[in-house]
């Protein structure tokens, strides 16, 4: 046989494997995301949740796969529809998740000036729309009520501007089994890229100007009781690290099957505390990468050294109820489509080249075989639609 036809029937037979992604079996979940953070139309919030839907084939009870731009609840900037939960959105799902109400703002100049000036000059901006309210908080309660149904939420359900109604927080930190005081940490790759507000913080609590550069992360702690004010820093600089950065760190629970052990997170996460219920797991763990000097800045402000990142709460009787500490669902667009056989695969093994962004590997080695896991667990079987 000549080489190309050796070549050929390779690529024939990597197509065809490729291709049977389409003649897979379709698996039924009736799920809802909401995200009441939708900009605009890159759906960056929550789009890695559908594509990982979409990849593991899931539909609907309609039979439709879940497009990003459609089947969510919140803020459609197309339209600039607000939308609001309630016990209606939520009757026959399976899967309710909460990826991310931080909200839509009126910015003077437009978002992507905004972004840009961010770093050096403070802005003025307007909430226009976010956060839950007591209405919405009762709602996801009532969802929460039935042993048959999955609950996932995520940073930043708990913060501003939820926390402006605190009845909503605080009964979404018992639905969460978790407590939330205001404290969050971040990885930067420069420290200059650091909003305004974070160096004008610096220089009211240290007496002096920014002077942090390089490689760092940053705690800050939102004031859970006031608007728009942050009471507390912490900035450590890559020479008080003991690692590149920080990492997530899995147990050997059933839903984390197919997790790396140890993944870099580089985005935003919440210092939470776990309630000490029996029913109540840390099923995966959040340790920046200091030493002792940056370990004790920490302790003196009653921090820990590690903290949890997946919390999962099961009450008997109740719904199984799971929270990513982390932004985890903000991931960059994925290399490849959802719609090709082994193409989570291919992007796992994608991430130990050199040079591309460390983000995929959370995204892929990480992120995807967890919620995949979870999928799983909320599938519509022929025995839950009898209940």
């Amino acid at each position: 046989m000549q080489r190309w036809h050796v070549l050929v029937l390779i690529a024939l037979l990597i197509g065809g494997y490729i291709l049977t992604w389409h003649l897979l079996p379709t698996r039924e979940i009736n799920m809802l995301v909401v995200d009441k953070t939708v900009p605009e139309p890159d759906y960056r919030e929550h789009r890695a949740i559908f594509w990982i839907a979409g990849h593991h084939r899931y539909t609907g009870s309609e039979g439709h796969f879940y497009q990003k731009d459609k089947d969510y609840l919140g803020y459609h900037p197309e339209t600039g529809a607000r939308e609001t939960l309630s016990g209606d959105n939520l009757t026959g799902l399976d899967l309710l998740y909460l990826a991310d109400t931080y909200g839509i703002y009126d910015y003077e100049e437009g978002l992507a000036v905004y972004e840009e000036k961010l770093p050096y000059e403070h802005q003025d901006i307007e909430l226009i729309y976010g956060g839950f309210d007591q209405a919405e908080a009762e709602a996801i309660k009532d969802f929460a009520a039935d042993e048959n149904q999955i609950l996932i939420g995520e940073h930043n359900i708990f913060g501003y501007p939820t926390y402006l109604d605190r009845e909503a927080t605080e009964l979404l930190q018992d639905l969460f089994a978790v407590s939330y005081d205001g404290w969050l940490a971040r990885y930067y790759a420069d420290l200059d890229e650091t909003a305004f507000w974070m160096k004008e913080l610096y220089t009211r609590i240290y007496g002096r100007e920014w002077d942090r550069e390089g490689t760092g992360m940053v705690f800050v702690r939102e004031d859970v009781t006031a608007l728009g004010w942050y009471t507390d820093m912490v900035v450590i600089e890559q020479d008080q690290f003991d690692a590149p950065w920080p990492v997530v760190e899995s147990t050997d629970h059933e839903l984390l099957a197919g997790a790396a052990p140890e993944v870099p997170y580089l985005y935003w996460v919440e210092l939470l505390e776990a309630g000490e219920s029996e029913h109540t797991e840390v099923l995966a763990y959040y340790k920046p990468p200091l030493l002792e000097e940056a370990r004790e800045a920490l302790r003196a402000r009653n921090l820990p050294e590690r903290f949890p990142a997946v919390i999962k709460h099961a009450p008997p009787g109740e719904a199984k109820r799971i929270y990513f500490a982390g932004d985890f669902a903000d991931q960059l667009p994925a290399l490849l489509p959802p719609g090709l056989t082994g193409s989570a695969t291919i992007q796992r093994f994608l991430t130990y080249i050199p040079g591309l962004p460390e983000e995929y590997r959370f995204y892929f080695q990480w992120f995807e075989p967890v919620l995949a896991n979870i999928l799983e667990t909320a599938e519509r079987r022929p025995e839950h639609d009898k209940k």
